[in-house]
């Protein structure tokens, strides 16, 4: 058995090259042989994103907190709440952030095997902003 102390690892901010706006990264897991598990609890700013990607073996969000939106490329995006899950399946291009007016966040696991996530282009304002918070 391991155990891996919180004071261990910091909150580190997500790549600019694959993310818009502040979001924040805390390591949960990293594959470690033969498990090929690896998560992050990533929280957002209000309004900002991923870019576009997949993952070869899919991924898997779980939503801790805020209100959020994912899209798979060519559908509507779907508002997010905490308690839901979303299953994503291998190869399936898509982005997740919060709404423009709130924070948001999530436990991402996915597994690697040879190649990881596969970055593509960035989610614009426009796509961002096609979901709106539930009014108040």
């Amino acid at each position: 058995m391991k155990v891996i102390k919180a004071a261990a690892r910091t909150s580190k901010p997500a790549p600019a090259d694959y993310f818009t706006g502040a979001v924040w990264m805390n390591e949960v897991v990293v594959a470690d042989g033969p498990s090929r598990l690896n998560a992050s609890l990533v929280t957002f700013s209000p309004g900002a994103r991923t870019n576009w990607h997949t993952h070869p073996i899919g991924q898997l969000l779980y939503v801790t907190t805020g209100i959020g939106q994912v899209q798979k490329r060519g559908e509507p995006p779907i508002l997010l709440q905490p308690g839901d899950t979303v299953v994503i399946p291998p190869d399936v291009e898509h982005w997740h952030g919060a709404v423009p007016n709130h924070v948001f966040a999530h436990l991402a696991m996915w597994e690697t095997e040879g190649a990881g996530t596969v970055w593509l282009d960035r989610v614009s304002d426009l796509e961002a902003a096609t979901v709106q918070a539930i009014p108040a």
